[in-house]
């Protein structure tokens, strides 16, 4: 190494180096619509056009290689073009025990771009029997979530008591899922699904007063 330890700049080989550098240019377009069915009953709609485009080069981790630097091994070209959206109905109903009611529920698509994983080390190898280099997965796919959701807020005596609930599921296809492996971080895909409940109110029974309480559940 020409260089002191004090000093690292990619041209050694006595120190371990994981890089996985990458370009990203990523364009959208989204709007919403809103639309009062009836008084007390809105409806949203939304959009989204997103275009991800990724450019990866792949740099091994090498450690007591012969030779100087850390050279490229190729690269990844990636793009991806989705719509996702999302459509909400919001009702506000007149009901004697509060002072403002509303009962929501939604759908919601989402999406999140993959990539790609470092390669695995170079490692020093002698003959026949040494330890084979690692392999890791050279992409990982998007993630996709169909998003569910049913709820509702509620304040009642001129503000004194408010009362939110809601349940959702959530549906997870190719979940990205970050590991170490081989000193450097991965992505892998796995499909996973969220459900649960939440519930929060107050009571404030003086001004200055107010006791909280919060809770959810999870699986």
């Amino acid at each position: 190494d020409p260089n002191p330890y004090t000093s690292p700049n990619n041209e050694g080989h006595n120190y371990f180096l994981s890089q996985n550098p990458y370009t990203l240019n990523s364009y959208a377009g989204f709007g919403e619509v809103y639309y009062n069915l009836v008084d007390n009953l809105k409806l949203t709609g939304g959009l989204r056009w997103t275009d991800d485009r990724k450019h990866f080069t792949d740099i091994p981790s090498e450690l007591l290689i012969r030779g100087f630097g850390y050279p490229s091994t190729g690269f990844v070209n990636q793009q991806w073009d989705q719509l996702t959206g999302r459509a909400v109905a919001n009702w506000t109903p007149k009901v004697d025990f509060t002072d403002q009611t509303l009962i929501y529920a939604s759908y919601s698509h989402g999406y999140k771009a993959g990539g790609a994983n470092p390669p695995g080390a170079v490692l020093l190898t002698f003959g026949a029997g040494d330890v084979s280099n690692p392999i890791h997965p050279l992409t990982f796919k998007p993630e996709f979530i169909d998003a569910y959701e049913i709820g509702t807020k509620n304040s009642a005596f001129d503000g004194a008591v408010t009362f939110n609930g809601d349940i959702f599921f959530y549906n997870y296809k190719g979940y990205q899922i970050s590991e170490i492996v081989d000193r450097t971080a991965i992505n892998l895909n796995f499909d996973a699904t969220v459900k649960g409940a939440e519930v929060e109110a107050t009571y404030e029974p003086l001004p200055g007063l107010t006791f909280h309480f919060a809770g959810g559940y999870e699986h």
